[in-house]
């Protein structure tokens, strides 16, 4: 008793150590987490973020009727944010004016001189007009009008790249059409919306820091709708806002999944071992094993991506399976009249041989996946080997000890005996049927949609369409030089090659586009237009020539510009991708693209375009976050083969040496194939698709059926009639428990926990099935005939 008292003790100390470290435990829910760490996107990302530092602002929407109030809302937003001491820059308005007012050095220099030409010719019909000694008649020639010149500007690519920005057409000196001198305000063409747009020293991606500005915007913003009329709504938009929200759904839908999992997983231990004791003799090993195997796993990696985090509900499947099997045989042996100590042993002798096969043949199955190049599916590898196999030796070392102190009731019903069936044939006709039916499981869909999978209010409710271009993904690029910029962006690849690859066009903004490089040469051609415009004035109005002087009115304020654009007339937001941190202009710019991040299939063709340009201009660097999932899907699609090859690779040497038996091998093989099929052929039947987050059950599913099939198999090997019953229970108890944890996903508010639940309630369905009922058929002996 002292001993195992000692026992219990150090391990429970161990346990509060190995929590202890957990803590420190931290989830990468970024797409970026599951690429290997030198796949070129991701290397491509982290420097962007090195030369750039660029993150998405917060954004701020305002949305009424009155479009005066939801301008001066965001006026005074903009008036508080802009007193944050994390507060980089603050916008409410596009901040092109400069820029459209020198609109007319982005036209074509030959478009300038056909200008100056008319001009001069206007010129000197006025000069001919007024000489007595001159004749001509030809009409005088008409100037170009602000239409002219706005379209000729609106098709340059500065002029396109502004148009797309702000929504409007090029601007003219002093105003736009109408005579409007205020700066062009960010919101939609009826002014019902409305936004301001924050750049803060910090990032999104951290969730801690998205809650903390989430949290003080609203601080200012619920005063401000409150003391405004009826119908004003003012939110919070883009990741500062997804990410929180996403994040507590998620966590309360855990919480009441939790206690719904607890509550299920305690009815079926109550169900089937009817003693309130079994459930402190199951969880005090389990727990505690789960805690030495977490907190190692931290000391080895305090970070893990969210394929991985399976890894931990398939830790806690084979602990809670493996003390249910050393529970249902110490009760079975209770039974039979030995005592707490010889029970315990009893059962450890019996079990611990299936025990470590099924240990060892799931950590090996798992620890395949450690040879992939897949972040995702390698760190779970290693992960839920190690798990397992810490978790099998600790439930192995305290599970005597457990029942010593807590030996239960002595007064458990004898176990029946588990009666052999033949029904070979049947089994065999099942197996085919099985795997005439791979066809059809390999249509088994993959939903690319991620939004579908979005919990119901964290998308935004206000129309975010004024950010016009800006509210679309991004890709970053930054060349080496200026040159290998150029020779990217004036490659058709980069436009119409993208409009082909992607089915939308691609913004492409660059200092090329903004800064003319002809700008010195324009410069002289517009000082050569002005002043002839000047003298052509002269002489209209000494002949009272009207209808030259209304053309020279219109045309005059285009051309009476205070030099080219220039880098400190850009606005702030359009300077972090422009110009980089050291200052260098005309290395790096942005693309922005009109397609939904949530769209894998979408995102699968970006990632392919972004990889032709690579490949085109190798002096060039392309980056784009929304991409990586467009990596990522492909990757799982394409090494879902390997994976699952690796894995029963694994499964089928890890049985071959711990059985030395081809026929062992053969049958557990056989049944976690048959089992794998069935499984994804269901999926296909009831229309249910693969995706990011369900994915996680199938690792799962596939390790509890790898080891309730080696647990059936044993068993038929046993003498005695009592330890196969015993089996067959602990294998539908431990089934049915993971199970009841599936199950209550189910009940989650978010349609990917849900999906999740589905799915690995119909895996593990499948695998109780072909364990409990096709396995022992198939391994039952032939009856004689006429028996």
């Amino acid at each position: 008793m002292t001993r195992s008292v000692l026992t219990l003790v150090v391990a429970l100390a161990l346990a509060s150590l190995g929590a202890w470290i957990a803590r420190g435990l931290q989830l990468d829910t970024g797409v970026e987490a599951l690429l290997p760490d030198d796949s070129v996107s991701v290397l491509s990302i982290q420097e962007t973020r090195d030369k750039l530092g660029l993150e998405e602002p917060l954004t701020i929407l305002v949305a009424s009727d009155d479009p005066d109030r939801n301008k001066a809302l965001v006026a005074q937003l903009a008036e508080t944010f802009a007193q944050w001491p994390e507060t980089v820059w603050v916008m409410t308005s596009y901040g092109m004016d400069a820029l459209a007012e020198r609109a007319l050095y982005y036209v074509d220099a030959d478009t300038l001189l056909e200008w100056n030409e008319l001009a001069e010719e206007a010129l000197d019909w006025e000069v001919c007009k007024a000489s007595p000694l001159c004749v001509t008649i030809a009409d005088p020639p008409d100037l170009p009008d602000s239409d002219e010149v706005r379209d000729a500007i609106d098709r340059s690519p500065a002029g396109t790249v502004l148009q797309q920005l702000t929504g409007e057409s090029a601007k003219r000196a002093g105003g736009d059409a109408a005579g409007d001198d205020e700066p062009q305000a960010l919101c939609n063409d009826e002014g019902t919306v409305c936004g301001v747009q924050v750049m803060l020293s910090g990032s999104p991606g951290d969730l801690g820091y998205a809650r903390m500005i989430k949290e003080r915007a609203e601080a200012v913003m619920v005063p401000l709708v409150e003391s405004q009329p009826e119908g004003t709504r003012i939110e919070v938009t883009g990741r500062y806002r997804v990410a929180p929200l996403e994040h507590d759904v998620i966590l309360n839908d855990l919480r009441l999944v939790s206690v719904l999992a607890a509550l299920g997983s305690l009815l079926v231990v109550l169900v089937f071992f009817r003693d309130l004791t079994a459930v402190v003799q199951l969880m005090v090993p389990m727990l505690s094993g789960l805690a030495v195997a977490v907190g190692l796993v931290v000391l080895v990696e305090p970070e893990i991506n969210i394929i991985s985090a399976a890894a931990l509900a398939i830790l806690a499947g084979m602990a809670i399976d493996f003390g249910i099997h050393l529970l249902m045989h110490y009760q079975s042996a209770r039974a039979e009249g030995l005592s707490p100590a010889a029970a315990a042993k009893a059962s450890v002798q019996e079990l611990w041989v299936s025990l470590l096969v099924a240990g060892l043949t799931t950590a090996c199955g798992f620890g395949a996946l450690s040879l992939t190049d897949f972040q995702g599916f390698s760190q779970m590898g290693w992960i839920a080997s190690l798990g397992i196999i810490v978790t099998l030796l600790w439930t192995l070392a305290v599970f005597p000890s457990m029942v010593r102190l807590v030996p239960g009731s002595d007064k458990a019903h004898l176990q029946p005996a588990a009666k052999d069936r033949s029904s070979r044939r049947l089994a065999s006709i099942v197996l085919v049927a099985g795997l005439l039916s791979i066809p059809f499981a390999l249509q088994v869909g993959f939903e690319s949609n991620l939004s579908k999978l979005q919990p119901k209010g964290i998308g935004q409710t206000i129309d975010g369409s004024l950010m016009r271009a800006r509210g679309n993904l991004n890709v970053l690029y930054i060349g080496e030089s200026s040159d290998a910029v150029k020779a990217a962006i004036e490659d058709e690849l980069m436009t119409k090659g993208g409009m082909e690859a992607l089915g939308v066009e691609p913004v492409v903004v660059s200092a090329q586009v903004i800064f003319p490089e002809d700008a010195d040469e324009k410069t002289e051609i517009l000082a050569d237009l002005k002043a002839t415009l000047e003298r052509a004035r002269e002489k209209a109005t000494e002949r009272e020539d009207a209808k030259l002087l209304e053309e020279l009115d219109e045309l005059e304020p285009w051309v009476d510009v205070d030099g080219p654009p220039r880098p400190d007339q850009i606005p702030e937001w359009l300077a972090a991708t422009l110009v980089l941190k050291d200052g260098s202009v005309g290395k790096s710019g942005i693309i922005y693209v009109p397609l939904r991040g949530s769209n894998a299939a979408a995102m699968e063709k970006l990632a392919a375009w972004l990889d032709q340009l690579r490949e085109a201009h190798p002096k060039v660097t392309f980056a784009s976050g929304a991409a990586l999932l467009g990596e990522v899907t492909p990757a799982l699609i394409a090494d879902a083969p390997g994976i699952l090859a690796l894995v029963f690779l694994g499964l089928i040497v890890a049985t071959a040496i711990a059985s030395r038996s081809f026929v062992v091998t053969r049958d557990v093989f056989l049944a976690t194939a048959l089992s794998t099929i069935l499984f994804a052929a269901t999926l296909t039947l009831f229309g249910i698709d693969l995706h990011l987050y369900n994915l996680l059950a199938v690792p799962v599913t596939v390790g509890l059926t790898v080891d309730g099939a080696v647990h059936v198999r044993w068993a038929h090997d046993y003498d005695g009639a009592r330890q196969k019953y015993a089996t067959y229970k602990a294998v539908a108890a431990s089934t049915l428990t993971s199970m009841v944890a599936f199950g209550a996903l189910m009940t989650a508010d978010s349609p990917g926990l849900r999906s999740l639940g589905q799915v690995g309630v119909i895996g593990l369905g499948m695998s109780l099935i072909v364990n409990l009922l096709w396995l022992r058929a198939w391994c039952a002996p032939q009856q004689p005939k006429g028996a």
